[in-house]
C-alpha cells in the first residue's frame, strides 16, 4: 500500500518555503510606506534580499528532496483540476528560482555586490543601468504574479477540504495522515 501522505521532510519545506515566501514579500510591502533613506527601509532591502537567497537555498533543497521523496498519488479527478494543478505547483517552482534569480541580477545590475551570509555571491552581469531597469521590473511582476498563484494555490486545497471533502489539504499538513 502507498503513502498517500507527503514525506515529513517535503512537508516541512512546504511551510519553510511558505514563510521565507510571505516574510520576502511582507518586507518589500513594508518597505514601500518607510521614508526613503532611513535605516529601517535600508534594513528590510537587506532582508528581504537575504530571505530571498534563502527562498532560492530552500527551493533547491525541495527539489532534491522532491526527487528523493516522491510525492504521493494524485487523488483522483477530473482531468482539468490534475492538469492545473500541476500548472501551477509547476509555475511556484518556476518562480521560487527566478524571484531571487532576478533579484541577483537586477542588483548587481544596479553595480552592487551581493552579499549571501557573509560571502560575495559571483557577479553574473555587469552594471547596465538598462538591464537593472528591466529586470527590476520584471522581478516586481513576478512577485505579482506569485501572490494570485499562491491564492490560487491556497484556494485549491481549501476547496479540496470543505467542497470536495477529501485528503489532499490533509496531505500536507503537519504530523500524521
Amino acid at each position: 500500500m502507498q503513502k498517500n501522505s507527503y514525506h515529513t521532510v517535503s512537508k516541512s519545506l512546504h511551510w519553510i518555503m511558505f514563510v521565507l515566501i510571505a516574510l520576502a514579500l511582507a518586507m518589500i510591502e513594508v518597505r514601500e510606506d518607510i521614508p526613503k533613506g532611513t535605516p529601517l527601509r535600508d534594513s528590510l532591502k537587506i532582508w528581504h534580499m537575504l530571505v530571498g537567497q534563502l527562498v532560492l537555498l530552500f527551493v533547491i533543497v525541495r527539489v532534491v528532496a522532491r526527487l528523493s521523496f516522491r510525492a504521493p498519488p494524485a487523488i483522483p479527478g477530473p482531468r482539468w483540476q490534475t492538469a492545473s494543478a500541476h500548472a501551477v505547483h509547476g509555475l511556484l517552482y518556476l518562480l521560487m528560482f527566478a524571484l531571487p534569480m532576478s533579484g541577483v541580477v537586477f542588483y548587481q545590475a544596479a553595480g552592487k555586490e551581493v552579499e549571501f551570509l557573509g560571502w560575495i555571491l559571483p557577479h553574473l552581469v555587469a552594471p547596465d543601468p538598462a538591464l537593472k531597469g528591466n529586470i527590476k521590473e520584471i522581478h516586481e511582476t513576478m512577485g505579482n504574479v506569485i501572490y494570485f498563484l499562491v491564492g490560487i494555490h491556497v484556494l485549491g486545497a481549501l476547496y479540496h477540504h470543505f467542497i470536495v471533502k477529501d485528503d489532499t489539504l490533509k496531505r500536507m499538513l503537519p504530523g500524521k495522515n
